[in-house]
């Protein structure tokens, strides 16, 4: 084998290599990793998810006051979905399944499990506004594909300059724990999340970052890749946690980058025992 096809076999290679290392690979068709759960479904092929409505930087106008009544407390926001290659149902046995998660500015997270239809957002207060969605499992995990995820930022009335991060910057995107968990399932909490423009990897890898958390008065937890975490050993009653997006040993500035959730492991009677109220600290610098 001559030296020149050496080093053109070597070219060819890598050219394959690069796009996969890049990309992240989504699974076709998983199994539940939590009991009482739908398998995965898809994706078809390459996701792709769109937000129509609202458009970027658009205005939505204020509702006028009706005669009589008191002024509105905001607008209704209609969103729009376009979702491809990725099937979106909820099994009505098991009340799970796949859809969109979508976070209004940094609130929890929803699951709209029919996006042909609008989502709506009601009492939407005067300024900027930013949604977050993503396509999810019917666990809840998020699809780490960069298809997958779309955002935008809007305004209703007038624009504040609020909850509108910058769309080349790192962002992070909090999406679980959420809700209650039975005690019996309390071994397998999940912690996921979403990172935009910023590789989630080793501080000697250029131009990475690196993702924070802490659950309760636990110590906090360094994550160099950007899948998601099993939680174990969580005691039932209330748990607060905290995540952020760092480099440098910094918390990254942007609105989003803190996210701050809560959730409950409950008994078999549907009921938190009682328990002193936990903290949950910012990640340290």
């Amino acid at each position: 084998m001559s030296r020149k096809f050496r080093r053109s076999l070597a070219a060819f290679v890598a050219a394959i290599a690069l796009p996969a290392l890049g990309e992240p690979s989504t699974p076709k068709d998983p199994k539940s990793p939590i009991p009482d759960h739908v398998d995965g479904r898809g994706p078809t092929g390459p996701v792709e998810l769109r937000i129509l409505a609202p458009r970027p930087d658009e205005v939505l106008p204020m509702p006028s006051a009706a005669p009589g009544q008191p002024p509105p407390k905001g607008a209704v926001v209609e969103v729009k979905f376009d979702l491809k290659n990725y099937e979106a149902f909820l099994d009505p046995k098991t009340k799970s399944g796949q859809g969109i998660g979508i976070v209004f500015d940094n609130g929890p997270v929803m699951v709209d499990f029919d996006p042909a239809k609008p989502w709506v957002f009601r009492n939407v207060p005067k300024g900027t506004h930013t949604i977050r969605a993503f396509a999810v499992r019917p666990w809840h995990e998020s699809l780490k594909e960069p298809g997958a995820f779309a955002m935008v930022t809007f305004h209703v009335g007038e624009k504040d300059g609020k909850n509108a991060p910058d769309p080349k910057a790192p962002l992070l995107t909090g999406n679980r724990p959420k809700g209650k968990y039975p005690k019996g399932e309390a071994h397998k909490v999940m912690l996921d999340f979403l990172v935009r423009n910023c590789p989630v990897a080793d501080k000697d890898v250029p131009d990475s970052c690196r993702v924070r958390y802490r659950i309760d008065e636990r110590p906090e937890v360094t994550l160099t890749k950007e899948e998601a975490v099993w939680l174990t050993d969580l005691p039932p009653g209330k748990h607060l946690y905290v995540v952020a997006l760092t480099k440098d040993g910094k918390i990254l500035e942007g609105p989003f980058n803190l996210y701050r959730g809560s959730f409950e492991i409950v008994d078999e009677a549907g009921a938190a025992p009682a328990a002193s109220q936990p903290k949950a600290g910012a990640p340290t610098p």
